[in-house]
């Protein structure tokens, strides 16, 4: 370490934000951070800086967002972060950081709060309209107590005040570190122990078909690798039975990483599965793991897994036959360690026929299938779910309700629910913010009410069953018997329309 490192961040004044670095380790390159071990000094303006060495990196690396305007604190700060074993991106203002975060994620950020355009609390109030999970560490040459109030209020995790010493930040990045494991752990923990209730939150429904369903799920969950396929329509519940099958299996205790196939486009997919390393690709500036990294030990839920590109499906065989995968830019092969649940809405036996779904990965898929029956077929679980949901919504917005009227029980019960039970849940949340009683209504639930009496009365006695072949021949007859346009207009997948085919004769 020579005088060139010295610079205007180690003064000690008011002005500078990083004053003395007390406690800072300044190694060569590659020497590991830790416990305090031996020390150096460096001499500014006759001042002396204490320089600890330090051993053994951090358990598990941290990924640190720095924002500050001065290049010299971004510099020098990251290189220190990063000499503790972090991975540190940086940004010279807060809305470049904020474009950071949205482009590669963190999982702790570190911004000054006096910044040219977006400052600290600019960042704060973006990153809580971006609804993000991130802790956020500010730090202010203005240590008023209006200040300090204000960033808590806004989401800091912590806030010092100039000068800061080295240590006070790496103590701040510990605590939030200590914070953000206990949290997983607590969420662990309470998802564990609704799986263990009886009825618990995952699945609601005395049907048959959903007896079957959870029966399936039980022994399923008994095993440790087997890989899971649930069909079924949207909205039917299938990222809940697969949170089931992780919460009652032996992987509990572990993490459960989900994915939806159609929200990563394609030229990222394979990064986000089986992660990257540093220079990967031209904005790869820190090595990333992939979410079969991040899920191991636990369980992996891909779901729309028949919306991947086939280049896709080839390198998701190949992890789930030889249960290692490479980075993108990566030499090295890396054992796998997960549960692999895969989900679709869509027809994939008849996709694998016709050479839009690998057929090879439809087997090693299809090792243990869970069908979810739609709503409609679970009649006598609506008016349950209703229940549910009521209580639920009732808790959450504070009021006092206890259950529906006889005019809404009959609304929910003549009514398909094309979207199954998220269309439900949504309905009564709806239901319930109209509400001003202290039951849930048929007026509270006015939309429903003109989507049934557009087909019939109310009060008139409804044969769903004569509807439902109606809507079907309509919509087959005018698709020209073409069975993947009658699914799209009825709003339900192929494979639930051919069930319906065979039933009413139509194939």
């Amino acid at each position: 370490m020579d005088g060139r490192l010295c610079s205007r961040w180690l003064r000690h004044s008011r002005d500078s934000p990083w004053p003395g670095w007390n406690d800072l380790n300044l190694n060569t390159v590659g020497e590991p951070f830790g416990s305090v071990n031996a020390s150096h000094s460096l001499c500014h303006r006759n001042k002396a800086v204490t320089f600890l060495r330090m051993e053994s990196a951090p358990a598990q690396p941290l990924r640190i967002l720095l924002i500050d305007d001065e290049a010299e604190v971004r510099t020098t700060v990251g290189a220190m972060l990063q000499r503790m074993g972090h991975e540190i991106t940086t940004a010279d203002n807060g809305a470049e950081g904020l474009a950071l975060f949205d482009r590669a994620g963190a999982d702790i950020i570190v911004s000054d709060v006096m910044m040219p355009g977006v400052d600290g609390l600019g960042v704060l109030r973006g990153l809580r309209k971006r609804g993000a999970d991130v802790d956020v560490i500010l730090i202010t040459g203005l240590g008023t107590m209006d200040t300090a109030i204000e960033a808590l209020r806004q989401g800091a995790f912590d806030f010092l005040t100039k000068p800061v010493r080295m240590s006070d930040l790496t103590a701040a990045v510990e605590r939030t570190r200590r914070y953000q494991t206990l949290r997983r752990d607590r969420d662990r923990l309470r998802s564990r122990l609704d799986s263990l209730q009886p009825n618990g939150p995952m699945v609601v429904g005395e049907s048959a078909a959903m007896a079957r369903v959870m029966d399936l799920v039980d022994r399923v969950a008994e095993t440790d690798h087997t890989t899971v396929l649930i069909t079924g329509e949207s909205g039917t519940g299938k990222e809940l039975v697969a949170h089931g099958i992780h919460d009652r299996s032996p992987r509990a205790a572990e993490a459960f990483i989900s994915l939806n196939c159609t929200a990563v486009p394609d030229t990222l997919f394979e990064s986000e599965l089986f992660g990257h390393e540093k220079g990967a690709f031209t904005d790869a500036e820190t090595r990333k793991p992939g979410m079969f990294e991040l899920g191991s030990g636990g369980t992996l839920f891909l779901d729309e897994i028949a919306d991947m590109s086939a280049a896709s499906q080839a390198k998701i065989l190949r992890v789930l036959e030889e249960r290692t995968l490479r980075r993108v830019g990566g030499l090295h092969e890396i054992p796998v360690d997960v549960r692999l649940v895969a989900a679709t809405n869509r027809d994939l036996e008849g996709m694998q026929r016709d050479g839009t779904f690998r057929q090879d990965l439809y087997f090693r898929l299809n090792v243990f299938t869970i069908h979810l029956p739609p709503l409609r077929e679970r009649g006598e679980d609506i008016l349950l779910l209703a229940e549910h949901f009521i209580e639920r919504f009732a808790r959450e917005f504070r009021k006092d309700l206890s259950g529906l009227d006889e005019d809404a029980r009959r609304l929910l019960v003549a009514y398909p629910f094309p979207g199954n039970v998220r269309e439900l849940r949504n309905l009564v949340e709806r239901g319930v913010i109209l509400a001003d009683g202290t039951q849930l209504t048929g007026r509270d639930l006015s939309d429903l009410a003109t989507s049934t009496t557009g087909a019939a009365p109310v009060d008139a006695p409804l044969e769903l069953a004569s509807l439902e072949e109606g809507a079907i021949r309509a919509a087959f007859e005018q698709s020209g018997g073409n069975q993947t346009e009658t699914a799209r207009l009825l709003g339900i997948g192929v494979d639930a329309l051919r069930y319906r085919l065979r039933n009413y004769g139509l194939r």
